[in-house]
């Protein structure tokens, strides 16, 4: 027993010593320049990717509704849930057939309102994080084990999984009118996934922090949330990818190494008014992908363009992906559109395709990999395929 103690705390001074400042060790890191224009590159994603298929089992009891998400995917194992039900499916990773479903929705201790952060899981302890009013963990079957002290009551948060003891949790910018000087100024910290207590606290700090949400006030104390949604924190294997709205640098963040900053950009996020902000889309160990978006609260939206930072050449580009198996128009190949981000392993990236698409697609002849094969069984109102995309 103690040497294990010994062990844990020797990992936590280990990401401890290694964490540096949101401001600090910026001079030589690769810039991107949110006022050039970068030449325009079109690459066709089956070129640069390999993709497989895993068709999910349907039957009358197993239907995932049309708010469900693809939370992860592991060597053995892919978690779905639906957000507003509550239902939990873990699907067989090699066959598509059903592991196990649960859903404790409910008003108990052990059980959850809603899902409203997501779900987490952890193979290794073959357990489930279901992030809702508190993380309440449960087995792959769905048995109840733990609820960790990690309160989102009221909060904007995003918890993620993080190494074998801690979980990352991000805590947003607090918006309601009267407690704005509530948001924290460091909003990374890693939690134990034992109990849900304090293992650290990540040294990024933000004097200023800006948020995708503004307070929308209606008639008189009356108001409710405004937001543009994008992502700026993901899943890279078993690191994480940092690329906070309030900081000038995007960070890896690795179970072994600590924080290490990968990219920096000009002009700061803190000169102008709307800012410009990035959002990582992709990243492998040969690129990554960045999206840049103006946050104009009053703007009615658009097309927001994509870049691509090469880690070898160091070359950037602006660049648009296409698909050729689903993202088709009638005159030429449409732009491949990552809609959710789950967690998976390095250099791959996971989706869900509606079944009708997948069929189309089998019909004019346009999949690749095993798809064919899957694609021949399906019915129009089976559960979607989870599309897995390796990067090569």
């Amino acid at each position: 027993m103690k040497t294990k103690n010994l062990i844990l705390l020797a990992s936590l001074f280990l990401i401890g010593s290694q964490i540096v400042t949101a401001q600090s060790k910026a001079g030589g890191l690769p810039v991107f320049d949110f006022s050039k224009d970068y030449p325009l590159k079109k690459v066709i994603l089956q070129d640069m990717a390999d993709v497989e298929y895993v068709p999910l089992e349907t039957t009358d009891n197993i239907l995932l509704g049309g708010s469900s998400l693809l939370s992860a995917v592991t060597d053995k194992y892919i978690l779905v849930h639906e957000s507003r039900l509550g239902d939990i499916f873990v699907f067989d990773r090699n066959t598509g057939k059903l592991y196990s479903h649960f859903n404790h929705k409910g008003q108990g201790g052990m059980e959850y309102n809603w899902i409203n952060i997501g779900t987490i899981l952890d193979e290794k302890k073959e357990e489930i994080y279901v992030c809702s009013q508190s993380v309440q963990v449960y087995s792959l079957k769905g048995e109840y084990k733990r609820t960790l002290k990690i309160s989102t009551s009221g909060k904007e948060m995003g918890i993620f999984d993080f190494d074998d003891e801690s979980l990352l949790i991000y805590e947003g910018v607090i918006i309601e009118p009267g407690r704005e000087n509530k948001t924290p100024k460091d909003p990374y910290r890693l939690m134990s996934k034992k109990d849900g207590s304090l293992v650290s606290v990540l040294g990024l700090h933000f004097p200023k922090r800006y948020s995708n949400k503004v307070a929308q006030h209606l008639d008189g104390n009356i108001w409710r949330p405004y937001v543009l949604s994008y992502p700026q924190n993901m899943h890279d294997g078993s690191d994480l990818i940092i690329a906070d709205i309030s900081s000038d640098t995007i960070y890896r963040l690795s179970p072994e190494k600590g924080l290490i900053p990968l990219l920096t950009r000009k002009p700061s996020i803190h000169v102008s008014e709307p800012r410009h902000i990035w959002m990582p889309f992709v990243i492998t160990d040969k690129f990554i992908q960045i999206g840049k978006f103006l946050l104009d609260f009053n703007a009615r939206g658009g097309k927001i363009p994509v870049f691509m930072y090469d880690f070898k050449t160091g070359e950037i580009n602006r660049i648009s992906i296409l698909d050729a198996e689903f993202a088709v128009k009638p005159y030429g190949l449409g732009e491949w559109d990552m809609g959710t981000f789950p967690a998976i392993a390095k250099n791959m990236a996971a989706e869900l395709i509606q079944a009708p698409v997948m069929i189309e697609a089998y019909q004019k002849k346009r999949l690749k990999g095993n798809g064919n094969k899957v694609a021949e069984e399906l019915m129009e109102d089976d559960n979607p395929v989870v599309r897995i995309i390796k990067f090569k």
